[in-house]
């Protein structure tokens, strides 16, 4: 029975995304002093991830800073770790639709987006000045947002209610559709360079809508980010209950068990400034998951893809213990290994966040596949 294909979140990290998104690390070099960068998120692929903040769907599947799962939902989706249908499967199903289309499907796109808009202005209040050296626009959005705004309505009608969490996917609706509504405005202006027609006329005319909708949604996102993880914490929780005492269960108690402590780690780390990270708090919560990834090994037995997930835990582990070894020994990052960090070459770096972050996305995304 496949274990999670719950909609994996992504934890996106650039600008306002939640769950392990955009802390801006302090690192430390003898000869430089304190470089501050902004951890920026990585593209994951089109998994599921959970490719959910991100974190599986026992940890919520979330995935750090990626979210793509865009594979259609079923009833068998319903339940993310393949657990019965009883009082949780309500919060389950109105977590999943939360997660696979609306988190997965656009929180990363439409804050990618800003994120480029912004990246070429010398002052994002002003806007576009028709004197700037380089332009990249902004990217598109593929879809409309109807299906997150429909998946949002459907999800108000499945119990139980919770009416925090639904007022919140409500604006995160109304705030996604106006966003993709600006950002489909003014798209093909920038993507046919015809600012250079008109002395950027249309593109300072509409940066105030713009960038209103950008900023409406990067609040949006960020509440409803809160919200969906607080839900899938709910679900894993219930899924970890549920399997705990059943031995026909072992490995997906242990996918679950790996998955919500991978997760701990992931925001430990995520939303604690590198220079403040604690190697005291930090070990013990390895050393957990360590214990959790051997039961893992020992209950995936010869299953055929079960192989996937127990690697990209153990890659996972590996990534935390070079963090945790890094910040107990003081090792500066080189002057190469700087540039890199928050850039997409940052997960090449050993003992950054960066590195962790791609590793508990592989985690997120091959529990998807694990048999």
């Amino acid at each position: 029975m496949r274990i999670a294909d719950f909609g994996l979140r992504i934890v996106f990290e650039a600008g306002g995304l939640l769950k392990f998104r955009n802390p801006q690390f302090a690192i430390r070099n003898s000869s430089r002093g304190v470089i501050k960068m902004k951890h920026r998120q990585e593209r994951l692929i089109t998994l599921s991830i959970c490719a959910s903040l991100v974190f599986a769907s026992a940890l919520g599947c979330k995935m750090l800073g990626k979210r793509n799962l865009n594979r259609p939902s079923s009833s068998s989706d319903d339940n993310p770790y393949g657990g019965s249908d009883k009082a949780g499967d309500g919060l389950s199903q109105k977590t999943n639709l939360y997660i696979k289309e609306c988190v997965n499907r656009y929180s990363n796109s439409v804050m990618d987006s800003y994120q480029r808009y912004a990246s070429w202005l010398k002052d994002i209040e002003r806007g576009p000045t028709g004197k700037e050296g380089i332009v990249y626009g902004l990217y598109d959005i593929n879809s409309d947002g109807q299906d997150c705004i429909d998946a949002i309505k459907k999800a108000k009608g499945i119990n139980p209610e919770l009416p925090e969490a639904e007022a919140s996917a409500d604006k995160y609706a109304s705030a996604l559709k106006e966003a993709i509504k600006q950002i489909k405005a003014i798209y093909p202006y920038y993507n046919h360079e015809d600012y250079k027609d008109d002395g950027f006329q249309r593109g300072k005319e509409a940066h105030p809508a713009l960038l209103a909708a950008f900023r409406n949604f990067e609040q949006a996102n960020k509440s409803f980010n809160a919200q969906v993880d607080k839900l899938e914490d709910q679900v894993a929780q219930k899924n970890l209950e549920e399997f705990k005492d059943d031995p026909s269960r072992k490995y997906d108690y242990a996918v679950v068990d790996t998955g919500i402590k991978a997760k701990k780690i992931m925001k430990f780390v995520s939303r604690t400034e590198y220079l403040q990270i604690s190697v005291e708090q930090l070990q013990p919560m390895i050393e957990d998951f360590e214990k959790s990834v051997n039961e893992l090994k020992s209950a995936a037995g010869k299953r055929p893809l079960g192989s996937l997930y127990v690697s990209s835990c153990d890659d996972f582990l590996k990534a935390a213990k070079e963090l945790m070894r890094r910040v107990r020994d003081k090792k500066p990052f080189t002057g190469i290994e700087r540039s890199w960090v928050g850039t997409s070459s940052g997960w090449m770096v050993e003992g950054s966040p960066d590195k962790l972050l791609h590793q508990y996305n592989e985690m997120v995304s091959r529990r998807g596949m694990s048999g």
